[in-house]
């Protein structure tokens, strides 16, 4: 019959594959996501909900005062964002010819591939939500520039954005950022420090890291991509709620000869902060 779970007496080595694949899978996964270590992390993993509430305070200012005159009370009304985690995951078949013939190691692509598709697809998400960001910098169908990277600084800063800044760009856009400083025969990149290469960092700019992904969302009838420039961390705009990471499991299928490779994971994200100081989309031309 198909789709039946073999038995355990039956599966020993099966379940060592599906414990070696699920290590490779989820090393691949967390090797190759952009996005997580960038924005603001709420691990719910433990915890019995699926919902995160991000708070945001309202900006407070203090005044003067008058002798023997009673201060006046200033209302604190927080606003707040709730993100909700979800399941995602991605399955294939894998025959029992190509395993007779590639054995175990035959599988260590496929793992990596999995984890790929499982990172891919969290940062596709992490950034199709800086369209939800207030400010944005950039015209449609125009290339990338050095103003437009600057004024994303500038927008940041005048919304009282709390630094270090990182900017999130696809690498057509960081292809004319770079064409457009070597016409005015500037440095590409400098910066006194080197981001995280693991992070798929390309350098510094103005004192803002710069990590290339090829996720940035394609917006405007394809006409544009969707960059990012936000706060680093807690102070991002953006949110990324991890209940459970990835998770590999292994189902027979006997009359197709293969095996189901399935990878689920739960996660939510969102932007909940779009002011200013959350974070400036950049929308630059499409390759």
């Amino acid at each position: 019959m198909a789709n039946e779970v073999t038995t355990a007496a039956g599966s020993a080595g099966e379940l060592v594959a599906a414990e070696i694949v699920s290590r490779l899978i989820i090393d691949a996964a967390y090797a190759e996501a952009v996005m997580p270590p960038l924005v603001r992390v709420a691990d719910i993993s433990a915890d019995s909900t699926r919902t995160v509430e991000f708070p945001k305070w309202p900006l407070l200012n203090a005044s003067d005062l008058t002798e023997a005159v009673d201060m006046s009370n200033t209302a604190v009304n927080t606003a707040s964002t709730v993100v909700t985690a979800d399941e995602a995951g991605i399955m294939i078949t894998v025959t029992d010819l190509l395993l007779n013939g590639a054995g175990l190691g035959g599988l260590e692509p496929f793992a990596m591939e999995l984890g790929k598709a499982l990172a891919n697809k969290i940062d596709v998400d992490i950034l199709a939500d800086a369209a939800n960001f207030i400010n944005s910098v950039g015209t449609s169908g125009q290339n990338m520039t050095e103003a437009n990277f600057l004024s994303a600084i500038y927008a940041l800063e005048l919304g009282s954005a709390k630094g270090p800044f990182v900017a999130v760009l696809h690498p057509y856009q960081v292809s004319n950022l770079r064409s457009a400083i070597a016409a005015t025969t500037g440095a590409v990149w400098g910066g006194p420090s080197t981001p995280a290469r693991d992070l798929g960092s390309m350098g510094s700019l103005y004192g803002v890291d710069i990590v290339q992904s090829t996720n940035c969302a394609s917006v405007n009838v394809n006409a544009d991509r969707q960059g990012v420039m936000m706060p680093i961390g807690d102070s991002s705009g953006l949110a990324y709620v991890l209940k459970t990471g990835a998770k590999t499991e292994f189902q027979r299928d006997a009359s197709m000869r293969a095996t189901e490779i399935i990878v689920t994971a739960v996660y939510g994200q969102g932007c909940v902060n779009a002011a200013a100081n959350g974070g400036v989309k950049i929308v630059t031309k499409h390759e």
